[in-house]
């Protein structure tokens, strides 16, 4: 099949690479684990889009269909994407990949490294189908955190945050699928992440989660810890200081006011938290992040 090629360029396309000392600062920061991103990029309408690596890369690239039909070819697969279709490609593995000519992708896509593929099933090379609204605006808004912090702040504050947004990405791209287990348990888990999306300013319990959805609470509790290897209070804890992290390095919001916007009241408890998740006081971490920042916009 003969297929056009453009090497780059599409309209309102986004495409950011991650600074080249990325290497040396995970083997400091414990946080970061070995599981970063490289570059991430959104392709919109992506007509004549083509790709071709005859010896493959030394990260894992994903591929994320928004829209419109391509095609992804390794050795022994050829991979016809659809609409809320992803798909891992291995590392060192050639591939060429190609959007369809009369229905050309959207997609959102990122070069990564991780040391959690076999925990994550990435060596199976499977198609991962996003077909339930909740999963695909979840999905959606942690690509865009992961451009907000990447396109505005040069620093290891970020390579350290958009390295927690990766395996969360990571982890409800691989866990929360139709093929793992029940669409009803699918679509409990879904529904319980958007709702503390949703709701990250309010202080609820495990009783209030269940009671939204219907169930018991040790049957949710169960789901979590079963497909997250976390309760469902700690992987809304994890979202809060996720949320307090990007307050404390964007935004001149004081201390206490960051802890009320992800649900605590009480300041000093939310300090300890932070510390316990991060390593870091709130204040000590905004103070090395608002150095990174001056220094940044010094040098641009």
């Amino acid at each position: 099949m003969d297929v056009i090629k453009k090497k780059d360029g599409f309209r309102n396309e986004r495409h950011i690479i991650f600074p080249s000392n990325i290497n040396d600062f995970i083997k400091e920061s414990p946080l970061v684990d070995h599981t970063y991103i490289l570059e991430i990029g959104y392709y919109p309408n992506a007509k004549y889009h083509y790709r071709e690596r005859i010896n493959g890369v030394d990260e894992y690239v994903l591929i994320y269909c928004l829209e419109g039909q391509g095609t992804i070819e390794i050795p022994d697969s050829v991979i016809s994407m659809s609409r809320g279709d992803i798909f891992c490609i291995p590392k060192k593995v050639a591939h060429r990949y190609y959007a369809n000519e009369n229905n050309p992708w959207s997609i959102l896509w990122m070069h990564f490294h991780t040391n959690l593929d076999h925990f994550l099933g990435l060596h199976k090379k499977m198609v991962i189908k996003v077909l339930a609204k909740e999963r695909y605006v979840i999905l959606q808004g942690h690509f865009i955190d992961i451009f907000e912090l990447a396109g505005n702040v040069n620093s290891d504050e970020m390579i350290t945050c958009t390295s927690q947004l990766l395996k969360l990405v990571l982890s409800e791209i691989f866990f929360l699928t139709d093929g793992s287990f029940s669409h009803q348990k699918n679509l409990y888990l879904a529904k319980c992440i958007s709702f503390m999306s949703e709701n990250i300013d309010q202080d609820i319990n495990l009783a209030e989660f269940a009671r939204h959805l219907e169930i018991s609470s040790s049957y949710l509790n169960s789901l979590f810890k079963n497909y997250t290897n976390k309760s469902p209070i700690e992987y809304f804890i994890e979202m809060r200081i996720e949320q307090a992290c990007k307050y404390l390095k964007l935004s001149n919001l004081k201390i206490y006011e960051i802890a009320k916007k992800v649900g605590y009241q009480d300041p000093y408890y939310f300090s300890r938290l932070f510390k316990k998740n991060t390593g870091y006081s709130p204040k000590d971490y905004r103070v090395k992040f608002s150095k990174n920042v001056h220094e940044s916009l010094k040098r641009s």
